[in-house]
């Protein structure tokens, strides 16, 4: 047991050392002796869980990958009922306080692999499993749904998400994050809006005040 929670506790720090040296230097140029130096380990204790930096890398986001895929895998098959009947109610989809859920409760890790320093590879990996939900989602309720103004249905998804995930990365990236369901009433509202309908001009202001 205590071996057990001794191995838990060296690669926490070794996941904690990467974050911080990512939001440090980015992480094209850390090295395996960055991290055993900042988490006080030795090189050896480094390589008995890890074979590289990438190794480390593909564990801590495929841990975050399954994570969310768990999460959204109940609330996801309602996500289409969502975006068609309840968006304009100013209601938060399930699905994504579920998302916001799981990102706050990882926000150091998410907001550094998001950051320019970090995995420019990773909102996609975010947007494939999201995609790959909402698809089944789709597929059930196959000729139930329809795009207005024959908008191809591969593009008005894309839109749907980029707009969700744009607020989410902007959200998690804050020093200081809201709470999930304080962003998720403001997602809410949004969604219903089209984004040039989001700013209007003050009543009784003229122009060129």
């Amino acid at each position: 047991m205590e071996n057990k929670v001794r191995k838990t506790n060296t690669v926490g720090d070794i996941k904690k050392a990467f974050v911080n040296l990512i939001n440090e230097k980015g992480i094209r140029d850390i090295n395996v002796t960055d991290i055993t130096r900042m988490a006080g380990i030795g090189r050896g204790t480094f390589y008995t869980h890890f074979t590289d930096i990438n190794d480390l890398l593909e564990n801590i986001e495929s841990e975050l990958m399954d994570k969310l895929e768990t999460d959204l895998s109940d609330v996801i098959p309602d996500a289409m009922q969502w975006l068609i009947v309840e968006k304009g109610a100013g209601v938060p989809a399930p699905f994504i306080i579920e998302t916001l859920n799981n990102f706050y409760q990882n926000r150091e890790m998410i907001a550094a692999l998001l950051s320019e320093q970090g995995d420019p590879y990773f909102l996609n990996k975010v947007k494939k499993i999201i995609f790959a939900d909402l698809d089944q989602s789709v597929n059930r309720l196959d000729e139930q749904i329809e795009v207005n103004d024959d908008i191809p249905l591969d593009y008005a998804r894309e839109f749907v998400i980029d707009e969700l995930m744009g607020i989410i990365v902007y959200w998690i990236s804050k020093p200081e994050p809201e709470k999930p369901r304080v962003v998720a009433q403001t997602i809410a509202k949004l969604q219903h809006k089209a984004p040039i309908n989001v700013f209007t001009k003050q009543k009784g202001k003229l122009d060129h005040e």
